[in-house]
């Protein structure tokens, strides 16, 4: 039990809740595991189970009619998704897969109802988490629509030096798990005009740009490209 206490109080849905409430959501949680490239759910299945990720990356995508595929977000440990099913057994509305192997803690609907009827403030909590991740939603359909090219990648990098960074020396590496396709797909252009641009920002001295790596050489340059964007204020 102690275990998935600890995870839970790393996840933002959870993260001000008081021992007591994190106890009776760590009673109900199942932990599951996945390959890599298995599909966890498709959009149009029925969902009754929220997802907290505890090691791994999985990736939120939508088709279009001839299959090409558009990565809506990445997620990493200590993330979650699926929370919609937890009020109302929504369809899914995307598709999510697995990146690499990876491990999650799985709160089943019929359960977490038990639960809240005994603990309402635990609704309440989760509730302003809800929230917020609706605003940060809106925000990135406003960077696809109105950010130029060089924007959305620089938007992009820095969210995943943000999730996924470490420190190397004194610039800031991104190891990537993603090919540059599925990379072209999450910022919604085209692989070429992706590998254009990061090779432009690579000959700026802006990133350092491998196959397997990107290094931020210049934070400031970099944020500097997301702040000249005209954006509406939201």
């Amino acid at each position: 039990m102690s275990k998935k206490l600890e995870c839970l109080k790393n996840v933002s849905i959870f993260s001000g809740m008081n021992d007591t409430h994190l106890e009776e959501i760590a009673s109900i949680t199942i932990e599951n595991k996945f390959k890599k490239n298995k599909v966890i759910f498709s959009k149009g299945d029925r969902g009754n189970v929220l997802f907290i990720l505890t090691s791994g990356t999985v990736k939120l995508s939508l088709f279009d009619q001839s299959g090409k595929e558009m990565i809506l977000k990445m997620l990493y440990k200590n993330d979650f998704f699926g929370e919609m099913s937890l009020l109302d057994e929504f369809f899914r509305s995307a598709t999510v897969t697995a990146v690499e192997d990876s491990q999650a803690l799985l709160i089943y609907r019929n359960e977490f109802m038990r639960l809240i009827h005994q603990f309402p403030g635990i609704a309440l909590e989760m509730l302003k988490v809800f929230i917020h991740r609706l605003k940060t939603s809106d925000k990135k359909i406003v960077s696809l629509t109105f950010f130029d090219a060089f924007r959305k990648v620089s938007s992009t990098v820095i969210d995943l030096a943000e999730k996924t960074g470490r420190q190397e020396g004194k610039y800031t590496a991104i190891d990537l798990t993603l090919t540059r396709q599925d990379l072209a797909n999450m910022i919604g252009m085209s692989r070429e005009t992706l590998t254009r641009i990061l090779q432009e920002l690579h000959f700026r001295e802006i990133l350092n740009v491998s196959r397997k790596k990107i290094i931020i050489l210049d934070q400031k340059a970099l944020e500097n490209e997301i702040e000249n964007a005209r954006v509406p204020k939201l």
